[in-house]
């Protein structure tokens, strides 16, 4: 079998309940031509013998086992994501969490704007929506344009709309809450010269429930400093990004309260030609 043009890469931790619907939106897919890293971070409801089920039927799934976390090192999901990334074939890496959506052009319309436009890293829009619950409750796309000093004011590179080279990613997530956000910021500095892009459509949906690690809200301030801390920043740059980035938070609940989507997610994700949305966000 010829190597996949693109791996997505899945860490997922007792996620037996979301994972029928996330292997479904993989392989709805209209660009087929993929494979999916589904990597347990120790499970224990019956997800990996659903995953090496749908390994048995589709070749290009390949269930994994992260091994045991290095001594003394946090929990989250930056370790099975970093295994994931190591057993990666294909040039481009998308990430997709169990509990999240794809549309099925997603990967197709993405690919294609990487290699009309020589980008390294894209994203796109996305829509949230309550779990459990047909209509979807918000928008979001990044900024048409991103630099390093942009996002020094809040993360506004969604993980579940990125594909990014991977030969970029050798070095993987670091052991921190809030692990992607920086990997961005590392990225952008280290590659001032990084092409960058977005696709201004809705092909991704981000579920809330309960279980999200981005509703636990009243940590999300420290783990903003502790990111710009290991991003080498002074603890009084530190602190001083608190502001701004609370106010980003405060503008996106706002945009999100006044720009409602009224379709539902079955509309959303079906929609063909996708829906397309404003970009906005830091720039």
């Amino acid at each position: 079998m010829s190597d996949p043009a693109i791996s997505v890469v899945c860490a997922y931790r007792n996620g037996s309940a979301f994972l029928p619907e996330l292997l479904a939106s993989v392989q709805r897919q209209v660009m087929a031509h993929w494979e999916l890293l589904l990597v347990d971070d120790g499970s224990t409801d019956g997800g990996p013998l659903l995953a090496a089920e749908a390994a048995s039927s589709d070749s290009r799934i390949r269930p994994m086992s992260a091994p045991p976390r290095p001594t003394v090192s946090p929990a989250g999901p930056w370790w099975p994501r970093n295994i994931g990334i190591g057993a990666a074939r294909a040039p481009w890496i998308a990430f997709l969490d169990v509990d999240d959506l794809w549309h099925p052009l997603k990967l197709e319309r993405q690919l294609a704007l990487h290699r009309t436009l020589g980008l390294d890293l894209s994203v796109t829009g996305y829509a949230r929506f309550h779990h459990g619950r047909p209509k979807l409750s918000s928008w979001r796309c990044p900024p048409q344009h991103l630099q390093h000093r942009g996002l020094l004011r809040g993360n506004v590179i969604p993980l579940l709309t990125v594909m990014v080279r991977r030969d970029w990613l050798e070095e993987g997530f670091r052991p921190v809450p809030h692990e992607d956000y920086l990997l961005w910021l590392d990225l952008f500095r280290q590659r001032p010269h990084l092409k960058y892009g977005c696709l201004p459509e809705l092909l991704a949906a981000y579920r809330l429930h309960d279980a999200n690690l981005t509703a636990r809200r009243p940590a999300l301030a420290a783990w903003v400093y502790g990111v710009h801390r290991c991003h080498g920043r002074r603890r009084f740059q530190s602190a001083a990004v608190l502001l701004p980035w609370a106010s980003h938070q405060l503008c996106t609940a706002l945009d999100w309260r006044l720009r409602p989507l009224t379709g539902s997610l079955n509309q959303a994700l079906s929609a063909v030609p996708p829906w397309l949305l404003p970009p906005v966000g830091l720039s």
